[in-house]
C-alpha cells in the first residue's frame, strides 16, 4: 500500500474484485433515481426554536430581543446628536430586555447590545441631569442678580 492510497480503496481478494466506490452504482446497473429533487439543507432562519427544559436551555437558531435593539439605538441617540430627554427611556427599554432575555435563557442571543443600551441609557441619564442642575444654577443666579441690581 502506498501512500495516500486506502485499505478499502484495494481489491477483496475473496471476490477478486475492488468494492465499488460511493455513486458508483450508475455504473453497477442500478436504475438512477430521476424527477425527485434533491434535498438540500434548509433556508436560514428556518430551523425553529425547539423549547428546553427547566434546567437546559433552549437549543436551535438563537433570535434577536428588539427591546435590546430598541435600547441600544434610543441610547446612541441622545449621545450623538444630544437630545437627553431619550436617555430614561433608553435605559428603561434596556432594563426590559434584560429582564426578558433573562428569563428565557438560550432563546436570545443580544444580551450585549441591551447592556449597551443600558450603559448609555444612564450615560444620557446622568448628563441630563447634570443640565438639568446647570440650568436651574443659571436660573437661581440670573434671579439674583435681577434683584440685587
Amino acid at each position: 500500500m502506498s501512500f495516500g492510497e486506502r485499505p478499502q480503496d484495494r481489491p477483496d481478494p475473496s471476490r477478486g474484485q475492488a468494492f465499488p466506490q460511493y455513486g458508483d452504482h450508475a455504473q453497477q446497473g442500478y436504475p438512477q433515481q430521476g424527477g425527485y429533487p434533491q434535498p438540500g439543507p434548509p433556508a436560514y432562519g428556518s430551523y425553529p426554536l425547539q423549547p428546553g427544559f427547566p434546567d437546559q436551555p433552549a437549543y436551535g437558531v438563537l433570535r434577536d430581543n428588539s427591546n435590546a435593539t430598541l435600547a441600544l439605538v434610543l441610547g446612541l441617540i441622545p449621545l450623538v446628536t444630544g437630545i437627553l430627554l431619550i436617555s430614561p427611556f433608553a435605559w428603561w427599554k434596556a432594563n426590559q430586555a434584560l429582564a426578558e432575555i433573562d428569563a428565557a435563557p438560550g432563546v436570545y442571543n443580544n444580551r450585549g447590545m441591551a447592556v449597551g443600551g443600558k450603559i448609555c441609557g444612564i450615560l444620557g441619564t446622568v448628563l441630563l441631569g447634570l443640565v438639568i442642575l446647570m440650568l436651574l444654577f443659571l436660573l437661581v443666579t440670573l434671579v439674583l442678580f435681577a434683584d440685587a441690581s
